[in-house]
């Protein structure tokens, strides 16, 4: 007994060694990706605030058109496990999901991924100005913050591996194509890399998608 707690212990500690040396590698990538995400989200937010001032009316608007989209979307109930699941594989598409899979096209996937973080920036930011002001400004930071600080970091990490292959991709694409031997230990590593963070985002999803389903809805009085 023993013996498998400390094999379970040394690779748990190999697995860590391995994930912070992979957030050394790319911490410029991993840098970028969270600033363009905060970046957005917080425009997003200024934006929706100018525009409620400039158009009382918009608000209304918006607030109907999620109750139309919510009566087309049958969102499960809070508490479930369908929800658990929902929220999970909404989240990690780009995974599963053949349509969000384009993503890993190489090039091409890089303006489809621009799209996806301008989109899940924007929703974030329209959606915390939208419950402050119709609820109060606890609500967001209830809704929001207890499974945003595994969300949004899944994000960060989900938009990082997608970054990483798109780089090993184009990187030993360019060799061949220019001739030069292709470096096949930076490649693998890049590889290696990719999935580390993919795996990475995946965990923090499912921790986010746990305390959005069981705990947030709690927190807000469902």
């Amino acid at each position: 007994m023993e013996d498998v707690a400390l094999n379970l212990k040394e690779f748990f500690v190999r697995v860590w060694e391995a994930f912070i040396s992979c957030i050394q590698r790319n911490k410029t990538i991993i840098k970028a990706m969270a600033l363009a995400f905060f970046g957005v989200i917080i425009v997003s937010m200024v934006l929706t605030v100018f525009a409620f001032s400039v158009a009382p009316g918009l608000l209304e608007w918006l607030k109907s058109l999620i109750r139309s989209e919510r009566s087309i979307i049958a969102i499960p109930p809070p508490y479930t496990e369908d929800l658990f699941f929902y929220i999970l594989s909404n989240n990690a598409g780009h995974f599963w999901n053949p349509i969000r899979m384009l993503v890993w096209v190489p090039l091409f996937g890089t303006f489809v991924l621009g799209l996806e973080l301008l989109l899940n920036g924007v929703i974030i930011g329209v959606v915390s100005i939208i419950a402050g002001v119709t609820r109060g400004v606890s609500y967001p930071i209830l809704g929001l913050v207890p499974h945003g600080i595994f969300e949004i970091p899944a994000f960060v990490f989900q938009f990082a591996s997608i970054i990483r292959w798109h780089v090993t991709i184009i990187e030993i694409t360019m060799a061949k194509i220019i001739g030069e031997k292709v470096n096949g230990a930076k490649f693998k590593q890049g590889i290696k890399d990719t999935i580390i963070l993919a795996v990475a985002s995946v965990i923090l999803f499912t921790i986010a998608a746990f305390v959005e389903t069981y705990i947030t809805p709690y927190l807000l009085g469902m």
